[in-house]
């Protein structure tokens, strides 16, 4: 059988074995998961290695089972995480890329999937308000990879003796400016309320947890700019900081979408920090970044131009399949500094001259864009953006970061609204409210008003744990819950997505707050 008769026959059975899994989560009545529970799951579930070929019906019966004991996200109810059902574009995209099977490496290995590459890339350096020729960037195995990559070429290019030398070179550099040598390391600024893969990235960098300057936040969880430059200076100058707080700063990181509240730091000011003090601006827009698609919501990232790079990942808000991850790159020519040369590999020079044109300088370094990253193989993921974008052009992307906006601000309305004014209460809420809702049970029984303020926190916390098993045992919801600033205590954590419908949001919230009462009613009824 040759290989187009073999794939005919696996992916039309295939085809009409996910075209029923979908359609049975399109089902009203649909269960988000089969099993509560890892441990029911691997208490019915077994995988097994065969030693023997299997027929082809018994590897079907293979891939059923592995869509009936997996989430279900066609139900539009897992509001768990901050990614969805992907969009049905997606699904043909993956089809392709693995008929392509190209690694995306080298242009001459995947000629027409290094270009979807690089077609992203300037589109999306467009929506920031750079010049598209002089940016570059790569697709990345998710954003914690991309705040990495970031991370890592600031390094290069703020500290030359990095690339050879690491952090010996550094310090050794620093000394002969004249710097201390207990204050001889880098160190990076990110507000309290970023991503913990900026603590990885520093760990992975060789930096160390403790060149992470965590910078407070205000009562909507945006970075306080004040703040961030106050402890600039004290870096800076080694009698007014702690001596683990002493280095030289180099980096900092804004988030535009907060993971917990949606928070979105202000660029512009914080851009202003940076340009005084020469330091590299990240931005980890891995959540929020598509709103740079909205016509009426991409000023929450007012300042992006003025920014060094970005890390966005359209398999979030925008629904591309897992994993589409983005790192652009304000000048490309700084993702340089991370190349080496390997001659079986690459065979074009990705280090032209410096005196080159920014055109042939670009079009060279992306003859090898895996000599720009710290790996080699690379998935052509910039193919599902590329045909995303095709399908529902720049403005229907907008249009669909536009309803997530209305979806979950009439979530939040109907959590605040009469109706639930003594079952529910909300948490804190940046303005303008982005797609995450953050609310608890609360209960108005006077047994619980007695309790002192830690004790009905610790109550809260209680019932939102409760809540958040028991939607978990009943399956037909999948949320989150987190703790959340201030010492609070936790909250369930809505993730709205565009796609989800209005009506399954307000059963859940209904939900919740049943069985909220219900908790509470047995414990100080």
């Amino acid at each position: 059988m040759s290989a187009s008769e073999e794939a005919e026959k696996y992916l039309s059975r295939l085809s009409a074995l996910t075209i029923e899994w979908i359609k049975r989560g399109e089902q009203s009545d649909s269960l988000v998961s089969r099993w509560a529970s890892s441990s029911q799951l691997r208490d019915n579930v077994t995988l097994d290695l065969s030693e023997e070929a299997q027929s082809e019906d018994a590897l079907f019966d293979n891939m059923r089972s592995i869509l009936d004991n997996s989430i279900n996200p066609y139900t539009g109810r897992f509001l768990d995480k901050l990614y969805s059902a992907p969009r049905p574009i997606g699904l043909a995209a993956e089809n392709l890329l693995s008929t392509l099977n190209a690694n995306g490496h080298v242009m001459s290995a995947s000629p027409m999937l290094c270009l979807a590459e690089e077609t992203c890339v300037a589109g999306l350096a467009k929506l920031c308000g750079w010049n598209a020729e002089e940016a570059d960037g790569l697709t990345m195995p998710g954003g914690s990879s991309s705040n990495t990559l970031a991370m890592q070429t600031a390094l290069q290019n703020r500290f030359p003796a990095f690339r050879k030398q690491g952090m010996l070179g550094i310090m050794k550099d620093l000394m002969r400016e004249g710097t201390e040598i207990n204050a001889c390391r880098p160190l990076l600024f990110t507000s309290a309320q970023s991503h913990y893969s900026l603590d990885k990235a520093a760990m992975g960098c060789g930096l160390g947890l403790e060149s992470v300057v965590k910078v407070p936040c205000d009562a909507q969880g945006r970075m306080d700019v004040a703040a961030l430059e106050r402890l600039i200076i004290a870096a800076k100058d080694g009698d007014a900081a702690p001596p683990e707080r002493r280095g030289v700063p180099f980096f900092v990181n804004a988030t535009s979408g907060s993971t917990v509240l949606g928070s979105f730091d202000n660029l512009q000011a914080i851009s202003e920090v940076c340009q005084r003090y020469r330091l590299w601006l990240h931005v980890d827009g891995s959540w929020g970044g598509p709103v740079l698609f909205s016509e009426k919501w991409a000023k929450l990232m007012s300042g992006i131009d003025k920014c060094d790079s970005l890390a966005i990942n359209p398999h979030k808000v925008l629904n591309a399949p897992l994993q589409c991850s983005f790192a652009v790159f304000k000048r490309g020519s700084s993702l340089e500094a991370n190349s080496l040369d390997a001659g079986y590999l690459f065979h074009t020079d990705s280090q032209v001259g410096i005196e080159s044109t920014s055109r042939s300088r670009h079009l060279a370094r992306r003859e090898n864009p895996g000599a720009l990253a710290y790996g080699c193989g690379r998935r052509g993921d910039a193919l599902k953006l590329y045909l995303l974008w095709n399908r529902y052009g720049r403005r229907g992307l907008g249009e669909h970061v536009d309803r997530g906006f209305e979806l979950a601000q009439r979530v939040a309305d109907l959590t605040s609204s009469e109706k639930y004014k003594h079952t529910l209460e909300s948490g804190p809420r940046p303005d303008p409210l982005f797609l995450q809702v953050c609310f608890r049970p609360t209960t108005s029984l006077e047994e619980f008003r007695r309790l002192r303020k830690d004790e009905q926190i610790e109550a809260l916390s209680k019932c939102t744990r409760h809540v958040h098993a028991t939607l978990r045992q009943r399956r037909r919801f999948a949320v989150d819950f987190a703790p959340l600033p201030g010492e609070i205590g936790e909250f369930i954590r809505l993730v709205v997505h565009p796609q989800t419908s209005f009506t399954d949001l307000a059963d859940l919230v209904q939900d919740i707050a049943i069985i909220g009462a219900e908790y509470f009613r047995t414990t100080f009824g």
